[in-house]
């Protein structure tokens, strides 16, 4: 059990080691080291979990409730696999993008001072509170996980001193800081209520409450927090003017994992915690509708690369949400395959903003790129197709599944946000048609050809080859996703391993 550890203490420990050395090319391959090792041990971990096992480890050898408790199921597993993927590729592509100039016409210098200031270490911390999010099983360490995930993200955006990272930084900051405050403040109350942070001995703790009101606002309390962090409307207005400030790297990571990091916190409260609070998961259901809407006008609305693709990375986190709240197991099965969807198709579509800047600039009117970057348009259409919900990608398996399920579990309000997934599908494809049109179409006489470096391009090209692979293996990956929908249905299995009645603590390790 101890590899649960492994993807915590590795990014800790690299992070730190990072911070003393000072040769750039020597940071990088730490960097890419350290990630390897990180993805090597979230293998051996998602290995089990897959087989049906829940790996458990007690700090300490403390029994929970009264330790700390790491937990992996089949959800945390799948997530920490899919987050360290996107971990490496990050730090490869940082590492090169890094030694070399933002965009079209800048210097590198500001880029070589952001590696040579902690870039690197600072992204080791970020996985590092990333995989202790998934991990824990007690709400304070998930406090405590989210702060050295939010810290780490503050210096990562702030990092060079631009006007707009200082600007959009101090309302990224603001905004975290005040739901980080509401969270303490809500575990505290918690506390109070149950007398206990562990989430599995709340879960039972809370079934003698039955419809206690105080229960409700503290759930309410708890989904006011993590919809601010997953960017749910109208709590998701700081995301599309955040995420594109820092560098091209750090956006992709955002946009790709830290919303999920949200959603995640939602699903394991709703489902764990307060499964009965069905009054909140229909409202949080209906703000999934609107945050589809709204992400799909945001990105017709945007004349910038990555500006657009925020808005895109909004519309997704609202077909996620939605999927979580549908309220049957085919709704949950779906919502976690189009979480895998999600996070390769908002990553790949970060690197290709990237890779465009580079080339022209922030802006996409730009035509005739086509002809001298055809990989580029390739990977860029290959993700819009996942990103609209087309066939035969990824992306229309996973909303297909979510419409179906709406539609099948009835009522007005389903349908309706089952309208709204495909008007924001319509949204989302007319506005990558336009891109695809004003960037790449037309004549190449005026076009500029700019070097990209191989690293940049050869991780670009990883992703897209990922994000194809969710279609190719569609049938084994819907089949996962069906065993972590049947794991979080009552999460038996998970309260029956962490919780030991009556265990005192054991001096040996668990």
């Amino acid at each position: 059990m101890n590899v649960l550890a492994l993807p915590v203490l590795l990014p800790l420990f690299g992070g730190s080691v990072l911070l003393m050395v000072r040769r750039s090319a020597a940071r990088r391959w730490l960097a890419t080291a350290v990630s390897t090792a990180t993805l090597a041990a979230t293998i051996v971990v998602a290995a089990h979990v897959f087989r049906g096992e829940i790996l458990v480890l007690q700090m300490g050898s403390w029994a929970a409730p009264f330790g700390i408790s790491l937990v992996a199921d089949a959800l945390a597993g799948l997530l920490l696999l899919a987050s360290n993927v996107v971990a490496l590729l990050t730090v490869v592509f940082a590492g090169s993008s890094l030694q070399h100039a933002p965009v079209r016409g800048d210097s590198p210098l500001l880029n070589r001072a952001r590696d040579a200031f902690g870039a690197q270490a600072l992204l080791q911390f970020l996985f590092m509170g990333v995989n202790m999010s998934f991990l824990t099983g007690d709400l304070f360490n998930l406090f405590v996980a989210f702060e050295v995930m939010l810290l780490a993200s503050y210096g990562l955006l702030l990092l060079g001193g631009e006007l707009p990272q200082l600007r959009e930084g101090f309302k990224y900051v603001v905004i975290n800081l005040v739901a980080s405050s509401v969270f303490v403040i809500t575990a505290g109350m918690v506390y109070g209520l149950v007398g206990s942070l562990n989430m599995a001995d709340i879960a039972e703790r809370l079934q003698a409450h039955g419809g206690d009101v105080r229960v409700t606002v503290l759930a309410a309390l708890l989904a006011l927090v993590f919809a601010t962090k997953a960017a749910v409307f109208p709590l998701g207005f700081w995301l599309p003017n955040s995420y594109p400030v820092p560098p091209a790297a750090v956006s992709a990571f955002f946009a790709a994992v830290l919303t999920k990091v949200g959603v995640y916190a939602l699903l394991r409260t709703f489902t764990l915690m307060v499964p009965a609070e069905h009054a909140l998961g229909g409202l949080l259901f209906v703000l999934a509708g609107v945050t589809m809407l709204a992400g799909g006008l945001g990105m017709v609305a945007r004349r910038r690369w990555r500006h657009a693709m925020a808005f895109a990375n909004v519309a997704s986190v609202g077909y996620l949400v939605a999927g979580a709240f549908i309220g049957t197991h085919a709704g949950t099965t779906a919502a976690v395959y189009y979480l895998l969807n999600s996070i390769a198709v908002v990553f790949v579509l970060f690197l290709v903003a990237a890779l465009a800047e580079r080339v022209a600039g922030p802006a996409y009117r730009r035509h005739g790129h086509l002809g001298l970057y055809p990989w580029l348009g390739a990977g860029y259409f290959t993700a819009v197709l996942a990103l609209a919900g087309l066939p035969p990608t990824g992306g229309f398996i996973g909303k297909f599944a979510l419409v179906r399920s709406m539609l099948a579990a009835g009522g007005g309000v389903h349908v309706a946000v089952a309208t709204a997934a495909v008007l924001a599908g319509l949204l989302l494809l007319y506005a990558a048609t336009r891109i695809w049109r004003e960037f790449f179409w037309g004549e190449a006489d005026a076009v500029h050809r700019v070097a990209i470096p191989k690293a940049m391009s050869g991780v670009t090209a990883v992703a897209v080859a990922l994000l194809l692979s969710l279609a190719v293996f569609a049938g084994p990956l819907y089949g996962l996703s069906g065993t972590v929908a049947g794991q979080l249905d009552g999460n038996a299995a998970y309260l029956a391993a962490v919780l030991v009645p009556g265990a005192p603590p054991r001096t040996g390790a668990h």
